[in-house]
């Protein structure tokens, strides 16, 4: 075994001499058998390894049992270890997701993270040949196309799955000559997961009634599927580049370059924004891409209800991709400006740092600029106190000079702001009477002029956040 890991390495270069690895270890018996592989040609390789178990908040005692198991394991071969809790059933919940999908995704997150605090450049996964297998057939039971034939990838960016060459059985041999223990997760003998069904019953039933090869076979096809996809989806990100923008939590994508494409790279700017939207899901089927595709020739204002709280809706002359779905409570935003004030508000998703202040005419140039996130105004012509606030059923803005007005809600139509992203606008108002539409039209009212004396500036601008999980032993 490991001699074929080292040969499954040179040809797929996986990693390199000196390379630091974050192994993760569930404590079952393959990531036991890939820990101890890797631990086996750790001088040889020069290997820095980490050990990362997660704690998914869910069954019992038989979690904290194999905790316990992965940390003495990493103890005895002198590695560093971290526990990460995680609540599975809380992330499932808020995500939309089914339990599975949810730990999934925090498991890739929780590696991400801990391999970014460590400094390693790989995360090594310990799934295996039959695992492929099974993943491809459970692809296709429930409508996939080439992406999900292809199965899992030797390598993702840092992710590296070194086991994909060796068998179950090869796992379990090779642990019982090397007198390894590991643990067993009593979930994966039931078989009300699908997954489960495959592995304990349909793969057995076909490889002694048709081919005793059967799983090697189907985890060979991947392999070859796989190296078309890296083709198609080189072709299919330089395309999501090009005609997908992100504004907040929304992914807006172009028809107009979208329809010019072939169905094949259509199918794939489509999966780039399934996986940004939704990540770790495996909800969406090939039946969800052709309703999208169906979405594109439908009037502007139609929705497509996706797996995973997620909407597609038509645009005029685009599709919006997001999660929050209608009806969902808006945080609102109502904030008195006591001049000169600073605050802080959330917009669909993004924060802003909102500034007010007052300067004297003389101060500023002649002639007004025109800036997207800076706006001024006759301070002097605000009668009553300003309010920063979402926007409300009778608010206007004056048009020009002759006091003409129009409704804010008909200025978001003309601007062809989505439905479901209005009611979370900002706006900076007095009483019904809007200033500025942030961070669009001001109302000519309150325009500086030649008679101006005091200026309000107001500016907007971006807040940016990151988010962080902790090893927590």
């Amino acid at each position: 075994m490991k001699k074929r890991l080292i040969q499954f390495n040179e040809k797929h270069h996986l990693f390199e001499k000196g390379s630091k690895i974050v192994a993760g270890v569930s404590g079952g018996a393959d990531s036991v058998c890939l820990l101890h592989l890797l631990h086996g040609i750790q001088e040889e390789y020069g290997l820095t390894l980490y050990v990362l178990h997660v704690h998914h908040g869910i069954r019992g005692a038989e979690a904290e049992r194999d905790a316990r198991f992965v940390r003495q394991l990493a103890g005895r071969m002198g590695l560093p270890f971290c526990l990460v809790r995680v609540d599975a059933a809380a992330e499932a919940k808020e995500r939309g997701m089914t339990m599975e999908e949810a730990g999934r995704y925090l498991r890739y997150e929780a590696l991400e993270q801990y391999r970014q605090q460590m400094g390693a450049d790989r995360i090594a996964l310990a799934h295996h040949r039959d695992d492929q297998a099974e993943t491809v057939l459970f692809h296709l039971f429930r409508g996939t196309g080439p992406r999900g034939l292809a199965g899992m990838p030797v390598q993702r960016g840092v992710v590296i799955r070194p086991l994909l060459f060796a068998g179950r059985e090869e796992i379990e041999n090779y642990l019982e000559k090397a007198g390894l223990d590991c643990c067993q997760d009593s979930t994966n003998q039931e078989t009300v997961y699908a997954r489960n069904k495959i592995r304990l019953e349909l793969l057995p039933f076909v490889e002694q009634e048709i081919n005793r090869q059967a799983g090697r076979h189907i985890s060979q096809a991947a392999a070859k599927m796989a190296q078309w996809r890296r083709y198609i989806e080189g072709k299919g990100q330089q395309a999501f580049e090009d005609m997908v923008v992100r504004e907040g939590e929304t992914l807006c994508l172009a028809l107009s370059r979208f329809v010019r494409e072939d169905i094949v790279i259509q199918g794939e700017v489509l999966g780039q924004i399934f996986a940004r939207l939704l990540p770790g899901a495996r909800d969406l089927e090939q039946v969800h891409y052709e309703q999208v595709l169906r979405l594109t020739e439908a009037e502007s204002g139609r929705r497509l209800m996706l797996p995973g709280g997620m909407t597609a809706e038509k645009n005029y002359d685009r599709i919006l991709f997001f999660r929050k779905e209608e009806g969902s409570e808006i945080p609102k935003v109502c904030v008195t400006c006591d001049v000169p004030c600073q605050h802080i508000v959330n917009s669909n998703g993004i924060s802003s740092q909102i500034s007010l202040q007052i300067v004297k005419r003389e101060d500023l140039p002649k002639e007004i600029p025109q800036k997207d996130y800076t706006k001024w105004f006759d301070y002097d012509k605000i009668n009553n106190e300003l309010i920063l606030r979402n926007p409300r059923e009778g608010d206007f803005f004056v048009l020009n000079t002759a006091g003409a007005r129009k409704k804010l809600s008909r200025y978001y139509m003309d601007e062809k702001i989505p439905k479901h992203l209005r009611g979370s606008q900002l706006v900076l108002a007095e009483e019904s009477h809007v200033l500025w539409a942030i961070p669009g039209r001001i109302s000519e009212a309150y325009k500086v002029s030649e008679n101006t004396k005091q200026v309000l500036v107001v500016t907007k601008e971006r807040i940016r956040h990151e988010r962080r999980n902790q090893c927590i032993d």
